[in-house]
C-alpha cells in the first residue's frame, strides 16, 4: 500500500502546544505530516466447488476488498514524534462481508522506542515474517481484507445452514498470524524497542471484558524479529508468543507461539511461517498452521505461489477432540500498469521505521493479475456429532482481478 503525504508548518496551528507539554522538556511543534492511502482490490472468476452436505456450485462470482488508512504524525523539535494509526478494512462478498477499524491507536516514538495505546494487533503479528505477499487472493487469512477466497469458495462461516471453517481468521485453521483472542485486533498497551544490530522486540498487555473476550482475560503477547542484509541476500526472521487466563476454567492456560522466515535475493523471494495454539479449555482453539511461498518479479511483471495448511479443533464437537483441516494454494501472475513495482504493500505499522517509510512511492498505482486458487476443507464429523458426515467443501477458482493503490 502507498499513501500521499502532506507536510505543513504546524507552528501556526493552535492547540498543538498541548502535545508539547507532554514531554519532559519544553518543545515546539516542528512540523506535521498526514499520511493517507488506500488499497482496493476486485476479484472476478469462474468458481466450482463441491459440498459433502450442501449444494454444489459452478458459475461466475465477484468479490472485493479494501483498506483505507490515515497516519497523522507530529514531530517536535526535541525529536519526539506523536501520531495515530487508523485503518479501516472492508470486504464485499456473499460471506464474511463487513467493514471495521482494525487499527485505531495513538503512539509516541523517540530514541527510547515506541509506546502505543489503542486497538492494535499483537506485536508478534506486526513483526511477522513469512511467505512473500502474492498477486492473487491471500490464503493466510488475517481478517476482512483477506476474505476473498473463503467468500468465493465458501469454506468458512455458515454455508447452506451448516457451520464450516471456524477459527479461519486469527486461528490455526487459516492463518499463522494467530492470537489468543481469536480476532484481528484488540485494545492494548504495547511497547516496541529501537532496532539494534538488526534486532527488535515488542510486548503488549490487554485486559478484555467478558463481552469482548468470552472466558478469557489478561492477554500478554511478545514478539521479536531480525532484519539484515548479507551481500545481495536480505534476511528476515520473526518469533512470537502469547498467553492469557481463562476466567471460567482456571486449569486452562491458552497460549500460542509462532516463527517465520523470509529470504530475498535480487528479483526472487521465498519464505514461510508456522504457528501453534494450545492449552485452551476442552482444546477448543488448539491447532497448528504453516505456510510457504515464493515470488519472482522482474520489472513490472511477477509471478507468485503460496500454500497454506491449517488444522484446529472442530468447535461444534470440541468435547470429542475431533479436528477440521484446510489446505489452500494460489498460483498468480501480476502486471503493474503504472506505479513502481516496489510500492509498499502495507501502511507503516507499529514498530516500523517511519523515517524510511513515510514519503515513499507517492501517487497512484494500478495492477492487473490472474490467478488459480484451490481449497480443500474437511472435518472428521458433521455438526450433528458422531455418525454424521463432515461438512467438507473443496473447489477451485480461475480468475482475474484489479488492484488500485494510492
Amino acid at each position: 500500500m502507498s499513501f500521499n503525504l502532506v507536510k505543513l508548518n504546524s507552528k501556526s496551528v493552535c492547540g498543538l502546544s498541548l502535545l508539547a507539554a507532554a514531554s519532559t522538556s519544553p518543545a515546539m511543534a516542528e512540523d506535521w505530516q498526514l499520511g493517507l492511502g488506500a488499497n482496493l482490490e476486485q476479484f472476478f472468476g469462474y468458481v466450482s466447488y463441491d459440498g459433502a452436505t450442501s449444494a454444489d456450485y459452478d458459475g461466475v462470482d465477484a468479490v472485493g476488498t479494501a483498506e483505507v488508512f490515515l497516519r497523522p504524525l507530529l514531530t517536535m523539535d526535541n525529536g519526539l514524534r506523536f501520531g495515530a494509526n487508523l485503518d479501516l478494512e472492508g470486504h464485499l462478498g456473499e460471506r464474511n462481508a463487513g467493514a471495521e477499524f482494525d487499527e485505531a491507536s495513538v503512539f509516541v516514538k523517540g530514541s527510547f522506542g515506541e509506546f502505543l495505546i489503542g486497538k492494535s494487533d499483537t506485536p508478534g503479528n506486526h513483526m511477522h515474517f513469512g511467505a512473500p505477499a502474492g498477486y492473487g487472493p491471500d490464503i493466510n487469512f488475517t481478517g476482512l481484507g483477506s476474505a476473498a477466497l473463503p467468500s468465493l469458495l465458501q469454506f468458512s462461516n455458515v454455508h447452506n445452514g451448516v457451520r464450516v471453517g471456524d477459527d479461519l481468521f486469527r486461528g490455526t485453521l487459516g492463518s499463522t498470524q494467530i492470537s489468543n483472542l481469536g480476532e484481528e485486533t484488540q485494545g492494548r498497551v504495547a511497547y516496541y524497542s529501537p532496532r539494534f544490530a538488526g534486532f527488535q522486540l515488542g510486548a503488549s498487555y490487554a485486559d478484555e471484558t467478558p463481552n469482548d473476550a468470552p472466558n478469557r482475560r489478561n492477554f500478554f503477547d511478545i514478539g521479536a524479529n531480525y532484519m539484515n542484509s548479507f551481500g545481495g541476500l536480505d534476511v528476515g526472521v520473526s518469533a512470537k508468543w502469547g498467553t492469557s487466563d481463562n476466567s471460567v476454567v482456571p486449569t486452562a492456560s491458552p497460549e500460542y507461539w509462532g516463527a517465520g522466515l523470509n529470504f530475498a535475493y535480487g528479483d526472487f523471494s521465498v519464505g514461510g511461517s508456522y504457528a501453534e495454539s494450545s492449552g485452551s479449555a476442552a482444546g477448543v482453539t488448539d491447532g497448528r498452521a504453516f505456510d510457504i511461498g515464493a515470488k519472482y518479479q522482474t520489472g513490472r511483471f511477477g509471478v507468485s505461489l503460496h500454500y497454506l495448511n491449517g488444522e484446529n479443533t472442530d468447535n461444534e464437537n470440541a468435547g470429542l477432540g475431533v479436528k477440521e483441516r484446510l489446505e489452500a494454494v494460489t498460483l498468480a501472475a501480476g502486471y503493474y500498469l503504472t506505479g513502481h513495482p516496489d510500492r509498499p504493500v502495507l501502511p507503516p505499522g507499529p514498530g516500523s521505521d517511519y523515517d524510511s517509510v513515510y514519503g515513499l512511492q507517492q501517487g497512484m498505482g494500478a495492477m492487473v493479475f490472474g490467478f488459480v486458487s484451490y481449497a480443500d476443507f474437511s472435518e472428521d464429523i458433521g455438526d450433528g456429532g458422531i455418525g454424521t458426515p463432515g461438512d467438507d467443501v473443496d473447489g477451485f477458482v480461475i480468475g482475474t482481478g484489479f488492484r488500485l493503490t494510492f
